[in-house]
């Protein structure tokens, strides 16, 4: 007899084990845009909004989820490549890009929400990367080969020896970390080409894709803690928790295949988010509260997922 309630509470523990850490979708609805093809979603500090561009990274358009409302910010080229909201989610940094003499020159600008005219920062770098914004609310770049740092309220740009905290980015095979003005290089697998890259919310961790290959977590020192085998375009919860990805499959010239799916950490478990043979979801991210997961699908509409997440 007692084995046989030892068995029922192993079970009943089972149950409740493979129910948990599940990622439920209650909800998907389309954003209603232009006769256009869009991608690159992100959400709004506060999760209110909604940040995308064209197809090929033009211009930047606005969907509020409250008021159900569309704005066109702007249609700079290369405008929706990596922007970022300023910390109080009231205005928009970007890079501006056009073409002289076929070289490529880029701008930094800034825009407010509810403002048709950008300001521009810095004009016309041969080399600038898209902005980043530190916890201490300073913004950080690389303009040729410097990292630069911009203090919105001296308007000043200064050199990196001043980053307070931490900006990661991959540069020549290496990933390189800029910790309270101190350079470190990292090749956690040597010789191999790094992509999407990006620190954990607590910048105790790194994930990064290797070209072709399988996508790692590792501590801030490059040690390996986690191989995600396919896992493109990884994204962090923001709770650190889960990484959220997709799994795409292509012949070579087109997209096939490509579904959504995420990664605890801590319990090395998967889970599938979509399953649709005739939609194709790409580059998904979460939202501040973790409770909706935005994305693009390859016909360039753009998606959000309201989601239940059970650790």
């Amino acid at each position: 007899m007692r084995s046989k309630i030892l068995f029922l509470c192993l079970l009943t523990l089972g149950i409740f084990g493979l129910q948990a850490q599940q990622i439920n979708v209650t909800g998907t609805v389309i954003i209603p845009t232009e006769e256009s093809r869009y991608m690159a979603p992100q959400f709004s500090p506060d999760g209110e909004k909604i940040l995308f561009t064209e197809f090929g990274y033009k211009g930047l358009w606005l969907y509020d989820l409250k008021e159900k409302s569309l704005t066109q910010l702007n249609d700079y080229p290369g405008a929706g490549y990596e922007p970022v909201f300023t910390a109080d989610g009231e205005r928009i940094v970007f890079r501006v890009d056009e073409y002289r003499d076929n070289r490529k020159y880029s701008s930094l600008a800034i825009q407010a929400i509810g403002e048709k005219k950008a300001n521009f920062m810095i004009r016309n770098v041969r080399r600038l990367s898209p902005p980043a914004l530190l916890k201490n609310r300073s913004l950080v770049y690389r303009k040729n080969s410097e990292v630069c740092v911009y203090n919105f309220e001296s308007k000043m740009e200064t050199q990196s020896v001043t980053v307070q905290g931490i900006y990661g980015y991959v540069e020549n095979q290496k990933i390189i970390l800029i910790q309270n003005g101190t350079r470190q290089e990292l090749a956690p697998l040597p010789s191999r080409n790094y992509i999407w890259f990006s620190l954990s919310p607590d910048n105790t961790k790194m994930v990064f894709t290797v070209v072709g290959g399988d996508t790692y977590v590792t501590d801030i020192a490059g040690n390996i803690l986690k191989v995600i085998e396919k896992a493109n375009a990884p994204q962090w919860s923001p709770d650190g928790k889960w990484i959220l990805f997709m799994v795409d499959e292509d012949d070579g010239h087109v997209i096939t295949a490509s579904e959504i799916w995420a990664y605890h950490l801590e319990k090395n478990r998967k889970i599938q988010i979509t399953a649709t043979e005739d939609i194709h979801e790409m580059y998904p991210v979460w939202s501040p509260r973790r409770d909706q997961i935005a994305y693009h699908t390859d016909d360039g509409k753009i998606m959000i997922a309201s989601v239940r997440v059970e650790d």
